[in-house]
């Protein structure tokens, strides 16, 4: 009879945790899904400056250590003859002025 008594009133209380009305505070929201990644920009053929839509099918050539992609077949042979025609020198850098005030 204790056995029963005791399911009971488990049940009871379960059932008033249940049925106890929320509090004022609203449960938090759900995390909003993460952003998806930024997609890198496509890249652009050196000879005529249009996007490469697939670089997996693009034609490639590499250029001191960078991968350069063409629009076309007809601009990759244009490239490799002269690819320094093509690709935008890299801005120098900065030379540090020295001190005015330091003399050797």
């Amino acid at each position: 009879m204790k056995s029963l008594l005791s399911i009971v009133a488990v049940t009871a209380f379960a059932g008033v945790a249940v049925a106890a009305p929320q509090s004022g505070s609203q449960a938090p929201a759900k995390p909003s899904p993460k952003a998806p990644a930024k997609v890198a920009a496509a890249p652009v053929c050196p000879i005529t400056g249009e996007k490469v839509a697939n670089t997996t099918t693009a034609e490639k050539s590499s250029f001191k250590g960078k991968t350069y992609y063409f629009c076309c077949a007809g601009c990759k042979p244009m490239f490799d003859k002269n690819p320094t025609k093509y690709v935008k020198a890299e801005p120098a850098k900065p030379v540090k002025a020295s001190d005015p005030k330091k003399k050797a």
